[in-house]
């Protein structure tokens, strides 16, 4: 489809007290079924250009805000961030402060259960088994590792299904080890179930072979 995509239009983004954009006059196309890094240094605005596929820029974080961004053929300032959480998937740089259940199940079911679908308890096993973690559904979070509170943020994500995942910064927040696990997971989540991945890196490293 034609609007299988994102589209930002001329973005320029201004945080509040700010004199200087951090966004200017920004133009990019995401094409569905792509692997994209978004690179570059420390302040350079790769998440504030990210936030904007979901809504949260400029929904919930305030900021003079020009321009357009598109999803799926949907101006992201037209549509509420729960509603494009069903098209755009984010799973955060501090992503511990995403989960908000006990166990890993509750925390996976979470999304699709508040969207009220009826089938929340399959998609939850569904995104448990495409991160291999369906044997540890009935873990507390906090039993376990960081690579796995990751991969448990990532299901989260994968029960609501969405076209396109975002992933800020994970060998910010990880050893390289699991770093890698998080990006062999994307490329089989790109390249087996046809996800159009975003992550947001300043490590060349570990995304020149992605």
């Amino acid at each position: 489809m034609s609007e299988s995509r994102i589209t930002v239009d001329d973005l320029t983004f201004r945080y509040p007290g700010s004199e200087t954009p951090v966004l200017r006059d920004c133009s990019v196309t995401i094409e569905a079924g792509t692997f994209t890094a978004v690179v570059g240094g420390n302040g350079s605005g790769k998440t504030t250009l990210c936030k904007t596929f979901n809504g949260l820029i400029p929904q919930f974080f305030d900021g003079a805000f020009e321009g357009q961004v598109t999803v799926a053929g949907t101006d992201t300032r037209e549509a509420d961030v729960a509603e494009l959480s069903r098209q755009v998937g984010y799973v955060f740089q501090d992503f511990e402060n995403q989960l908000v259940e006990s166990t890993v199940r509750d925390e996976v079911e979470f999304a699709p259960l508040n969207h009220g679908l009826e089938d929340y308890e399959e998609r939850a096993t569904r995104g448990l088994e495409i991160v291999g973690l369906e044997h540890l559904d009935d873990r507390f979070i906090w039993e376990l590792s960081g690579g796995q509170q990751h991969l448990v943020a990532l299901a989260s994500v994968l029960a609501m299904d969405p076209a396109f995942i975002v992933v800020d910064e994970p060998a910010a927040q990880l050893d390289p080890q699991n770093a890698r696990a998080v990006y062999d997971q994307l490329r089989t989540l790109h390249e087996e179930y046809n996800k159009t991945i975003i992550v947001i890196e300043h490590h060349a490293e570990y995304i020149a072979e992605y």
